[in-house]
This record gives structure tokens, sequence and C-alpha cells, in this order.
């Protein structure tokens, strides 16, 4: 039987991380402080799920000793971890939007409940028709879902034995976004993704440093050229920070980090309610109303709100999604 699969606490502490800081800049006042400035980057943790999720995902596939023939079982498993969770918070949702929440303080009104908005966000093509997101968040799920479809594609080229090979693959993932530009599809993000890729293909030894750093270079190059020096910087940050920081023990964040796609998904209902419950107390307690008090008790009600979401429902489907194991791994787990 194989080793058990380690667990690198970095990954969770920067999910996060990340998911905090996401939520910081959807709770933000935006009223013009120095605070609120600084809040305005928190959308840039998006990337850092990114990377992550370029790095990750290959290292899965290795793991399970990915073959072309492994791929419907492949994208059933990442189906199944990833869309039955937004698909219960999308219905939920629509129907408190549309029936209202007297706890979540909003809704009755809600407009554009339409069959073809409905269509495209349950099938995660929103940008691609031009219909609007039932949670901001959304987009990013679409952008992780044909990234899928790609890294399927491409993986075994990418621990092939020939190093030309490998480099041309990279180079298929990295040139793209220059030519694309920012916009819709996972192609504006395919550089980034190749940061990630790169880390797990350096880390398992499936490269050596002389291609590592020329082709990370790049592929920050490039997404800088698409999106902006920032979000490049930010990718070759979480690069670094998986290849190189030392094992953390950061209790509660690594239990958060496991937390951080139901916080994800989660924050903007519940940390929304209690902005609108605070903007709407009587004029005699509008002192509580400021943007400290408000950031706290939105991150305490959407942390606790995630922590149970995560146990009565997402970890469950991932449990269900282990069992579609691929089929070297399971004649490796028979031997």
């Amino acid at each position: 039987m194989s080793a058990p699969k380690p667990h690198f606490a970095v990954l969770d502490v920067l999910r996060a991380l990340a998911a905090l800081v996401v939520c910081l800049f959807h709770f933000n006042y935006r009223n013009g402080s120095t605070l609120s400035v600084m809040l305005e980057y928190g959308h840039y943790g998006v990337e850092v799920f990114f990377v992550i999720s370029g790095y990750v995902i290959p290292l899965a596939m290795s793991w399970s000793q990915f073959k072309y023939t492994d791929t419907p079982n492949f994208l059933l498993r990442r189906f199944i971890r990833l869309y039955p969770v937004f698909a219960i918070v999308a219905v939920a949702n629509v129907i408190l939007a549309t029936y209202g929440s007297p706890l979540l303080g909003y809704g009755g009104d809600s407009p554009d409940l339409t069959w073809t908005r409905a269509l495209a966000n349950f099938t995660l093509t929103c940008n691609l028709v031009g219909e609007s997101w039932y949670l901001p968040v959304f987009w990013t799920l679409a952008i992780e879902a044909q990234y899928y479809f790609l890294i399927a594609l491409s993986f075994p080229l990418l621990i092939h034995e020939k190093n030309w090979v490998k480099i041309g693959t990279l180079l298929l993932w990295i040139v793209p976004s220059y030519f694309v530009g920012y916009g819709e599809t996972v192609f504006t993000w395919t550089a980034f993704f190749s940061i990630g890729i790169l880390v797990f293909l350096k880390q398992q030894k499936h490269i050596t440093g002389t291609i590592f750093w020329p082709l990370l270079l790049l592929a920050v190059f490039t997404h800088t050229e698409t999106r902006n020096l920032t979000s490049g910087l930010i990718g070759v940050s979480t690069a670094l920070c998986v290849l190189y920081c030392p094992p953390l023990k950061m209790k509660w964040l690594v239990k958060l980090g496991a937390v951080s796609y139901s916080l994800y998904l989660l924050h903007l209902a519940f940390g929304g309610a209690v902005l609108i419950h605070l903007r709407n107390l009587p004029e005699k307690y509008q002192w509580i109303n400021t943007q400290p008090v408000g950031i706290i008790l939105s991150l305490l009600v959407s942390i606790g709100a995630s922590l149970l979401f995560y146990k009565y429902t997402e970890l469950p489907i991932h449990n269900f999604a282990r069992k579609f194991k691929t089929r070297a791994r399971e004649k490796e787990l028979a031997k």
C-alpha cells in the first residue's frame, strides 16, 4: 500500500489568508479612510487561489498516476468537489433574494430572475454569454472549471520524459495569455496557473532549476502584461511560499484554510447581513456602525456559518468525491 499523502499546512494558511482578504475587500465600507484604501487590494486573494490550484491539481494527478483514460473519472471527481457546494449556495441565494430573509436582511425584490440568467449561472457560462452572476465570486469557479479541462489535456505532456515536450507544453500555457489579454475565459489566466504548475514540476523533480526559473520569469512577465504588476508579484510570492516556507504551526489558520471554499462562497450572504443590520440600527446606536466593528462582526459570523456549512455539507461531499479514484490508484491500493 502507498504511503499516505503529505498535508501541506502552508497551503491551508495561504488559502485562509486569501479567503480573509477577499472577505475584507467585500466588507470594506469604502469611506475614503486609509484602512478602506488598503482593503481595496483584497480582491487579489483570488490570485492566490489560482496559483494554489495550479500546484495542487497536478500534484493530486501525480499521486493518482493520471493517464488520459482517467480523464472522465478525474473530471467527475473535480465536478463533485466544486459544483454541488456552488449549486447549493446559488439556489439558496435565488430563494432568499426572491422571497426575502429578515435574518439576512435583504431580498424580496431581486430583479432579472430569468431562465437565461439561471441557465448561464448554473452552467458557469455567465461571462461567455453576457449574463450577470448571482454572486460576484462565482466567476472564479467558471475559470477553475475551465482550468480542469486544460490540465486534464496537458498533464501527461507536462511530466513527459523529454524536456522539449515539457517545455513546449508549458509555453502553450504561458504564451496565450499575452495575446488573449484580459478577457472572460481561462486563457487570461493560463500563465498564472502555470506558476503553480511550475512549482509542482520543480518540487517533484520533473524539471530542473535551469528550466524552472526562466519559465517562471516568463510566466510572471506574461501575466503582468495581461493583468498588472501587483497580480504578477502576488503570483510569484505565492509560488515561493509553497516552495520554501518552513512547516507552519498556525492551527487556527490551517483550520480556516480547510473551510476557505465555504467561507469564500458564504461570506457575502452572512457578512453582508451583518453590515446591513448595522446600517439599519436606530440612530442612537449608529456609533456602533464603524468599519472595525463591521469587519470583525462580519468575519466572525461568516466564519461561524462556514464552519457549520463545511462540516454538514462540504465535507460529506468531499468524502463522496474520494470514492472516485483513478484505476491506477485502485490497483495500487489493492496491492
